[in-house]
């Protein structure tokens, strides 16, 4: 199959292909796993996460914005000092024998202050003020609270499909079909896989290696979303054959190079220029991308 483009086009998202899911991951091997899917009509979605526009990160229509308080300056040259005098290991072993001397009267005195104040007021502070003291003409100013703003862009995806881990460019959802006499089991299910964290990554690989195992046998569809600069979600195309990105394969869930090929013999392969701006998407066979 020749390499080709595909469109970025704006056309409407089926939102039933992400409707009605539940989440669901097991430990079996790829082969084992695709003999599990086998009757239960797999097909898998990429959700393609384009960066969201510079003008939007301050909206709260699209991003959820929340104030993380960080140690206060004074706190923190305390901790500074502490390291500078006995070294990074023994700081850490002083500070944990002191959570344990002052953890009893902590809870004595019905926890209600951190524990660490017991330690930075009893230990820290007639330790090393004078020192911070001679530094600095306002101690006071240093004691004031510090702030931190955390972004969270949203996912503007059905439930539960609505986080997602913005480390990774890509979003693929592994999603089949149980059908069960017990109406508690029966339903429709999906397992995430991406590149942002070692767990996304095995996810991501057993999976794709079990439907190019059993894709060579019963086709297996894919679907093609991108989740855009102004967080709208839009369908680019549908696959009547496995089409899934062709990076991170094998990445925590290693197969010699051999077998990989022969698993994924017949899985197409999509990629993108770059994951800064999503420009252009294309879709070729493995041969293509050696």
């Amino acid at each position: 199959m020749p390499t080709y483009q595909i469109p970025i086009t704006h056309q409407p998202p089926d939102l039933s292909l992400l409707t009605g899911l539940a989440w669901k991951n097991d430990s079996l091997s790829y082969e084992e796993l695709a003999g599990y899917l086998a009757n239960k009509h797999p097909h898998t979605i990429t959700v393609v996460l384009d960066n969201l526009s510079p003008e939007l990160r301050n909206r709260k229509t699209h991003v959820q914005k929340t104030q993380d308080v960080l140690m206060s300056r004074y706190h923190e040259l305390l901790h500074q000092l502490l390291t500078a005098e006995l070294g990074k290991e023994a700081a850490n072993d002083q500070y944990r024998q002191w959570l344990e001397k002052y953890r009893q009267r902590w809870l004595n005195e019905g926890q209600t202050k951190d524990l660490d104040d017991y330690i930075l007021e009893l230990e820290m502070e007639p330790r090393y003020q004078k020192v911070i003291q001679k530094r600095y003409k306002n101690i006071e100013k240093l004691k004031q609270p510090r702030f931190t703003t955390h972004r969270e862009r949203y996912y503007n995806l059905p439930e539960p499909i609505t986080h997602v881990d913005w480390r990774s460019p890509y979003d693929n959802l592994f999603i089949w079909t149980e059908d069960s006499q017990k109406p508690a089991c029966a339903g429709r299910y999906v397992a995430r896989g991406g590149s942002g964290s070692s767990g996304a990554r095995e996810t991501n690989s057993r999976f794709i290696f079990a439907l190019g195992l059993l894709n060579q046998k019963q086709p297996i569809s894919s679907h093609l979303f991108v989740y855009d600069k102004t967080n709208q979600l839009y369908q680019l195309h549908t696959f009547s054959t496995l089409t899934v990105p062709k990076y991170d394969i094998g990445a925590n869930y290693h197969l010699e190079t051999a077998r990989q090929k022969q698993v994924l013999r017949g899985t197409c392969f999509m990629w993108w220029e770059n994951f800064t701006e999503l420009q252009k998407l294309f879709v070729g066979t493995e041969e293509e991308l050696v």
